[in-house]
């Protein structure tokens, strides 16, 4: 890279973390890909190459008078011309002369060493521009299916462009792309702040405010206009004897005239002169001020190839450069606007103008403006972290600077403050409909605007929860914050999962049901079957044993019977001797019981009703005094109040209020004695009724215990008659 003029320019021809073989090998197969052949990868490479070798040519010419020249053994141009494989004389006599063509001649004149040196750039320029066309066109080719000479209908396009540039000297080069970014940024500018606040007033929303930004439209004005910089230059251009310094004056009278000062949305208030300097010129651009040497704008701009040297290259004796140089689909000059006609009836002799460089560029970026304009605009800014290219190197001031030229502070200001997403209200009723909870009646085709509007504000107030500031309601769109239409989505989402879910349960349970219930059938049926052999086989077995039970039993049963006959008598003689002895001591425990229950009653009776009274004297002593006390400092505030006649007016009131009050009162409480006393007798009633009922109950219970005892002493005396006989019995 160090050995050739054009890359060893940048300082560096390294870049950290690349590497040049391997993005060498990419780039072969990506053009592979796209069609190109090995053999027209060589002729590029070649191509490539002679643009390099061109830049060494060594182009010498002590002054003016003797004129630029080539050395015969220049080996870079010897190289040059082997790869282009044209005429070596024909190509290195046209780089240092140029012919004039007049009426009756032609002229052939040397050209200075500088003039050389632009027109030697001017052809490694030249044939790079028509290769990157062709490349390009290959490309498209490869991507469009079908007939690529039909217009497109649609297709997306990426632009990238050269920053703002703002070097220690600046030359038409920076003129050219700083006018681009010029361009674009009012693109920029009327995309994201115009239009978007156009339609926010359109929309009559209410949380917004116009956001000012800078228009850069005037400094446009000052370069393209119809007396603008490009114009003069133009001008100039077409003049024989043109020169920098006349362009510069030209540019000082028009825009830096003596005089009041240019309003500050004039042309003219963006261009300045400066104080030293002859062939300077200062532009305000939107980024920075930037100074302009106009030394070389004459030459830069006419930037045309000769014809002579078109010629020697259409000769080329290889394959691809003449295929690059005849096919007009891919020049640049051919962008250009038509030449002007002569007027009709007048007879022109002078030759064609050719257009200059600044005419093709004025052209060619009205053209992508064009583009631009009918197309739906992304914009990606790239910021350089530093000047020194280096990893995690952040300089914070710089970056800044590029974020405020590049009108983001502004875009972040207007994406804070406005809506950057947007949906039509018939389209978000749609979508987010199923936010709403509970069933909710459907929109006709002739429901009122006022109605879409309202329902799309239930929407939006339940998705965030009545926070207004997050979106709002335009006539026919719904806006929102950044950020807030995904959080719209996601509950959308979450809302389909869960019904999504729901749905999913009841089919599942529907499904395992429904085999749950076949299992159960077959498990019944089953169980049914077993259950059956397994019952026949039980009742076999109990037949046979109750067939054998029962023969044992009656054998059993009989001699069972005989030894009980003989036990059961000696028992019960001798259980009914036991049980009179128990039943008579039981019957004393009971009277005795019974007799104390009688004594503990009357006894806890008369403690409790004593207690009871002591207690009502007490807390009827302690409310007395409680209540004399209240009473006494009740008198006292009241005599003291009563010391002013209004305040006993009011007193006076007071105490009509507290009457009918204590009147209601008494009606009530006349009213609840009443019912107390009904309900009291009521219970008297019931007392008495409850105490006959256990009157009966106690002699119902007495005679029957009177009579179970005399039965008891029947039966002891029958006991010990049927012992007397038993011992009888038992001694015979």
């Amino acid at each position: 890279w160090d050995s050739f003029n054009y890359t060893r320019q940048g300082g560096s021809g390294q870049i950290a973390n690349v590497d040049d073989a391997k993005e060498f090998e990419h780039t072969s197969n990506a053009l592979g890909v796209i069609g190109v052949t090995t053999e027209q990868q060589g002729h590029i490479h070649a191509l490539l190459a002679a643009l390099l070798h061109i830049g060494n040519i060594d182009i010498t010419g002590a002054s003016e008078r003797v004129g630029a020249a080539i050395a015969t053994d220049d080996t870079a141009c010897a190289r040059a011309v082997e790869l282009l494989q044209i005429d070596s004389t024909l190509f290195c006599k046209w780089l240092t002369k140029r012919q004039i063509v007049t009426r009756s001649e032609k002229i052939v004149s040397n050209m200075t060493r500088a003039q050389a040196l632009v027109v030697r750039d001017s052809v490694a320029k030249f044939l790079y521009a028509h290769l990157f066309d062709w490349i390009v066109r290959a490309i498209n080719q490869a991507l469009t299916c079908g007939d690529s000479s039909a217009p497109t209908a649609s297709f997306i396009g990426v632009l990238d462009i050269y920053g703002f540039e703002h070097f220690e000297h600046n030359s038409f080069e920076q003129f050219c792309i700083n006018y681009a970014n010029e361009k674009l940024q009012q693109n920029f500018n009327r995309h994201v702040f115009k239009l978007e606040q156009e339609e926010y007033q359109r929309e009559q929303l209410e949380n917004w405010t116009f956001v000012d930004f800078q228009d850069n439209q005037p400094c446009i004005d000052l370069i393209e206009g119809k007396l603008g910089i490009l114009a003069l230059l133009d001008e100039e251009c077409r003049l024989q004897q043109g020169t920098d310094a006349n362009f510069a004056e030209k540019m000082y009278k028009q825009f830096a005239a003596p005089g009041p000062k240019p309003k500050p949305d004039a042309p003219a208030a963006f261009f300045q002169k400066p104080r030293f300097g002859a062939c300077e010129f200062t532009v305000r651009h939107y980024a920075h001020d930037v100074a302009y040497e106009a030394e070389g704008f004459i030459e830069k701009n006419k930037d045309t190839v000769p014809e002579e040297i078109q010629n020697v290259l259409k000769a080329s004796q290889g394959s691809l450069l003449p295929q690059l140089l005849s096919d007009p689909s891919v020049s640049a000059s051919d962008s250009a606007p038509p030449p002007a006609q002569p007027a009709a009836g007048r007879l022109s002799v002078r030759a064609a103008r050719k257009p200059t460089l600044g005419a093709v560029f004025k052209h060619s970026l009205a053209s992508l403006m064009d583009t631009i304009e009918a197309t739906e605009s992304h914009y990606i800014r790239c910021i350089k972290p530093n000047e020194a290219k280096q990893a995690w190197a952040f300089d914070a001031p710089m970056v800044l600077a590029q974020l405020r030229a590049c009108g983001v502070l502004e875009t972040i200001r207007i994406s804070c403050a406005g809506y950057p997403s947007r949906l039509p209200i018939p389209d978000f009723i749609h979508r987010y409909r199923i936010l709403l909870p509970g069933p909710m009646e459907p929109l006709t085709p002739e429901s009122s605007l006022d109605e879409y509007r309202a329902l799309a504000g239930r929407i939006l107030a339940v998705a965030f929860d009545q926070q207004p500031d997050r979106s709002q309601v335009g006539l026919t769109k719904v806006f929102f914050r950044a950020g807030m239409l995904a959080l719209v989505e996601k509950q959308r989402v979450e809302r389909l999962n869960v019904a999504a879910t729901t749905i999913q349960a009841l089919v599942r349970c529907f499904q395992q049901r429904q085999r749950f219930l076949r299992e159960k059938r077959a498990v019944l049926l089953l169980q049914t079957l077993a259950r059956g052999v397994l019952a026949r086989r039980q009742l076999r077995m109990l037949r046979d044993t109750s067939a054998a039970t029962s023969i044992q039993a009656l054998a059993r049963g009989f001699l069972a019977r005989a030894l009980f006959r003989t036990t059961i008598r000696g028992i019960v003689a001798l259980q009914a001797q036991v049980r009179g002895t128990q039943a008579r001591a039981r019957f004393l425990d009971m009277s005795k019981e019974h007799a104390a229950i009688q004594i503990q009653r009357t006894v806890r009776g008369y403690q409790a009703r004593k207690q009871c009274k002591h207690e009502l004297r007490l807390i009827t002593r302690m409310q007395g005094r409680l209540r004399q006390r209240l009473a006494k400092r009740l008198v006292e505030k009241r005599k003291e109040e009563a010391r002013s006649a209004a305040h006993f007016q009011e007193v006076t009131y007071q105490l009509e209020g507290k009457l009918m009050a204590l009147t209601r009162q008494l009606d009530e409480s006349q009213t609840r004695s009443a019912q107390l006393a009904e309900k009291l007798r009521q219970a008297h009633v019931e007392s008495q009724q409850l105490r006959d009922a256990q009157s009966a109950t106690i002699a119902s219970a007495t005679a029957e215990l009177s009579a179970r005892v005399e039965q008891l002493q029947k039966d002891k005396a029958a006991s010990d008659e049927r012992c007397a006989e038993l011992t009888q019995n038992m001694t015979d």
